[in-house]
């Protein structure tokens, strides 16, 4: 392969991880600290100062080295640093929250996301912080051609971040999971390494040795459970939108997404009330003027969820017509297989409750629900 052929490769599958991470990042947090705007400024704030701090030390390292083998040895490094992530970053995570429990309580949450985001992600992203300047000093033959192989690198690296944003969300977090994603891009980066060593017959146990150890990880049956510690969790997941969570007591299932304690579904196996601040929506109907239990409704709920506040609604209003509008099929999934859902109960809608207003299938409501964030 050309010299230059393979720098503009490196530079592109450098791009692309550097954004599979950080998508990877926000889900891994999410888990825990939510997914909210706070949590995307603090990765992103952070991944760019260790990119920035990257792009320094690689302009000074380039200077130093003549050949790659420094830079392809860093990156082997950050591809075994990212495949550790899986295995130890909730581990991680949760000694934040205990430590920030107890030293700043009131700020928990941004606290142990800024101390987990740089403990776990600092290092590897610095490194392919490092690649562009390095590649450029690599790349360049001569002064006529500095400034378009500097610009062709660089291209190509934002093309493999553009690619990189669209891979993890809409093809790999949600076929297999955040973990996983994680070790195939840990693998594009080790197997970038092991071919820069095979080209020069130098250090290749050690590439060998790392991919396949990455290899390994990615295939075999570990237990990346993000909630390792809950006792009653029936399941676990992640769609295009959220990291799913469901368990069963004796008396509720219950779902949580992209977070650790919360709560965003009740179901009572009763059919009684939660207890919860959920059951004061069943007091909007008598708002309306002779209002009885059994009179006609039609009711919307925007952000259906697992459907818990529309089962109450045909439970306690049974000539109640109900339309929910949900965004993610996967919860629409769960609340047929764990959360009793009757095709009865409710017309489902997988789409967005804006767009959902603008259809043909929206009508005139005597009651509106909205419970969305997205």
């Amino acid at each position: 392969m050309k010299k230059n052929l393979f720098i503009y490769i490196t530079a592109f599958f450098c791009g692309m991880s550097v954004m599979a991470v950080e998508l990877g990042a926000s889900r891994l947090l999410a888990t825990t600290f939510s997914s909210s705007s706070v949590i995307w400024t603090i990765v992103i704030g952070l991944i760019m100062i260790s990119l920035s701090i990257g792009n320094i030390i690689g302009g000074r390292l380039a200077d130093r080295h003549k050949d790659g083998g420094r830079l392809y040895s860093l990156l082997l490094l950050a591809a075994l640093w990212i495949a550790f992530i899986p295995l130890v970053g909730k581990y991680i995570i949760d000694f934040s929250v205990i430590l920030f429990m107890w030293i700043l309580p009131n700020n928990l949450i941004i606290a142990g996301s800024v101390f987990s985001c740089i403990v776990l992600f600092t290092f590897p992203l610095v490194i392919m912080g490092m690649a562009s300047p390095y590649l450029v000093k690599l790349g360049v033959k001569n002064m006529d051609d500095n400034g378009r192989t500097t610009g062709e690198i660089y291209a190509l690296s934002t093309i493999g971040s553009i690619i990189g944003t669209f891979i993890p969300t809409f093809v790999t977090i949600p076929t297999i999971g955040t973990s996983k994603t994680f070790f195939v891009f840990a693998l594009i980066l080790s197997l970038l390494s092991l071919y820069y060593f095979i080209s020069r017959k130098t250090k290749l146990l050690k590439g060998i040795i790392s991919s396949v150890l990455i290899l390994v990880l990615m295939l075999a049956p570990l237990n990346l459970s993000y909630a390792f510690w809950e006792k009653n969790l029936i399941y676990e997941g992640e769609s295009m939108y959220n990291y799913l969570k469901v368990t069963e007591t004796d008396e509720n299932v219950i779902l949580s997404t992209n977070v650790a304690f919360g709560v965003q579904s009740i179901y009572r196996k009763d059919g009684s009330l939660t207890g919860y601040y959920y059951d004061y929506g069943l007091m909007a109907p008598f708002f309306k003027s002779d209002m009885t239990f059994d009179n006609k409704l039609d009711i919307l709920v925007l952000g259906m969820g697992t459907g818990t506040f529309a089962k109450q609604c045909k439970h306690f209003f049974p000539n109640a017509s109900i339309d929910g509008v949900e965004i993610d099929s996967k919860i629409v999934d769960l609340s047929k297989k764990y959360f009793d859902l009757k095709d009865e109960e409710a017309r489902v809608y997988i789409n967005d409750g804006r767009t959902f207003l603008k259809s043909a299938d929206a009508k005139k409501y005597d009651l509106v629900m909205v419970d969305a964030y997205h």
